[in-house]
């Protein structure tokens, strides 16, 4: 049997009682279950997927965050039916992703629930005949037959975005979540005694192996709430770590920025005294985020030494990096004119950028030369190539199109090419930007992340999100930026315009082509929040 799902039995039998999952909103809990009443859920469902020949099939899951969701994603792995982790489809931009997406897997199988119905008919038209539909809340059930599992099967497939060309569906096996797994729990030191409280969507990696799957395989528990319950309102997350005394949080860093910003008044009953981990990924972590979480936390007993910023990718199953425990966080400040001559270059002011924390024992990071894919040595920027047990089996039906299985000069390891740029100081690593997102101007190296990171800066907090990039005019690659108010954005908008083009100006010694401004969550983003780069220059160039 694989290691994977051994784990998981042992932790059943062995908590049956324990709570496991709960899930709540607002302030109200909708569903909750212990372990034992969590494998009867998945049983039953698993019993019906095994009477419907689900084995080796691609299944999508199209449900929002709940216990159901996390009952069928169980049901699947154990039934060894390749789910799809995905979301209840309500607009047009996620029913074509997911029609794309069902294309590409040949998926014969949609799991759902009675609710979605009418919708899925409205969404996909004819195309949902071609497919079994399985209503989580009405199946008949059927026996459940426990059978043989092995570790490089399939479990399921990580889909990418789609935010750029085509959504890519990451092939995840069970040896690579039992090695992501164990990663995390020896580098984060996950126990039993942990209570996960996180509002991660499930068809997002560190939602679902990051909390989700951690919770299951460390015999923790976990209290949860939709992605949409905490933009709605921030404060329901901090009640919940206050009232299950939760320890585990897990976050892209605009959530902690939203966090900060919460009216004192509705924290007075707010204790976090029980957090042992704020980790922090998914997207660029500010330092002034984090420094202004700290000022507001501490009056609530959130110790700033569990501040944790990692890095990861759904290549790697999840983690490749993160700070140790209770150790606080690193950062660095730079030399940003150096930085974008690819030269770093330590200074008392400049850009500050965060670490992500040491490289996890089981992963193996190289930093690589763009051009000639030499390894390069600490403080030098190049691309960062990952190799390890996580690493996953590359994308389905796509190989062509793959980063995997590269190799460097006279060696016989394969590495994963991440297209993440970044440098290892001091045994720590930072990500600096995207190869894709790196803008050449008049022949000089910009970073994105640069660029934004110095709008925001200095634009007196008048601006929540900054976003840039390059486009091509009378081919001449000029930069363009697009960028959302802030709730204390005052000016007019020819004068922020104004101070952001002499800001990129006298920094970054080029005047961007155009700058675009827009209300507070206008840009694009994915589910769990996070601004979409070329998904924005796309909507600037139509």
């Amino acid at each position: 049997m694989a290691k994977f799902i051994d784990v998981l039995k042992k932790n059943i039998s062995e908590n049956r009682g324990k709570k496991l999952y709960t899930y709540y909103e607002g302030y109200d809990v909708k569903d909750s279950v212990t372990y034992s009443e969590f494998d009867s859920r998945v049983k039953d469902f698993g019993g019906y997927l095994q009477s419907l020949d689900s084995k080796g099939e691609r299944a999508l899951i199209l449900l929002p965050s709940g216990v159901d969701y996390l009952v069928a994603y169980f049901a699947c792995l154990f039934t060894q039916t390749i789910c799809i982790p995905m979301y209840a489809v309500d607009d047009q931009s996620k029913a074509e992703i997911v029609k794309q997406i069902i294309e590409n897997s040949d998926a014969q199988y949609i799991i759902t629930s009675t609710k979605y119905r009418t919708s899925l008919e409205y969404w996909f038209g004819d195309l949902v005949e071609d497919l079994m539909i399985c209503y989580i809340d009405d199946f008949v059930k059927s026996n459940f037959v426990e059978e043989e599992i092995y570790d490089e099967q399939i479990a399921y497939l990580q889909y990418t975005s789609g935010s750029t060309s085509q959504a890519k569906g990451v092939k995840v096996t069970y040896n690579n979540i039992y090695a992501n797994c164990l990663i995390m729990k020896n580098h984060l030191g996950f126990n039993d005694k942990d209570i996960f409280t996180t509002w991660l969507p499930f068809y997002f990696d560190m939602g679902l192996i990051g909390s989700a799957i951690n919770t299951i395989f460390n015999a923790s528990s976990n209290y949860f709430t939709s992605a949409e319950g905490f933009v709605k309102s921030p404060i329901s997350w901090l009640n919940a770590i206050s009232i299950y005394h939760g320890t585990i949080l897990i976050a892209p860093n605009f959530a902690y920025e939203m966090c900060s910003k919460i009216d004192a008044e509705k924290m007075k009953d707010i204790d976090l005294s029980s957090v042992r981990l704020t980790i922090n990924g998914s997207e660029l972590v500010r330092h002034s985020t984090l420094h202004a979480l700290a000022e507001k936390m501490k009056k609530y007993k959130l110790n700033p030494q569990t501040f944790n910023p990692a890095y990861g990718l759904a290549e790697n199953t999840l983690i490749v990096s993160a700070h140790h425990p209770e150790k606080g966080y690193q950062h660095v400040t730079i030399d940003g004119e150096k930085l974008r001559n690819n030269t770093i270059e330590f200074c008392d002011e400049g850009l500050d950028i965060v670490s992500c924390g040491t490289i996890c024992a089981g992963v193996e990071v190289k930093i690589v030369g763009l051009e000639d894919n030499n390894l390069l040595a600490e403080d030098e920027i190049g691309e960062i190539w990952i190799s390890g047990q996580s690493v996953t089996q590359g994308y389905w039906n796509l190989d062509e199109e793959s980063g995997f299985n590269n190799f460097l000069p006279n060696e016989d390891q394969a590495y994963f090419t991440t297209g993440d740029l970044g440098f290892l100081h001091n045994g720590f690593l930072y990500v600096v930007g995207r190869k894709k997102d790196m803008v050449i101007i008049r022949g000089k190296n910009f970073y994105s992340q640069d660029i934004e990171e110095i709008i925001l800066k200095n634009t007196d907090n008048k601006l929540k999100n900054a976003i840039a990039f390059a486009i091509d005019i009378n081919n001449t690659e000029e930069l363009t930026i697009m960028a959302e108010l802030s709730d204390n954005a005052t000016d007019v908008h020819e004068e922020l315009v104004t101070m952001i083009k002499n800001i990129v100006a006298t920094n970054c010694k080029i005047v961007p082509y155009d700058i675009v401004l827009y209300q507070e969550e206008a840009l694009p983003r994915t589910g769990s929040g996070k601004i979409q780069r070329q998904s924005c220059k796309k909507v600037y160039l139509e």
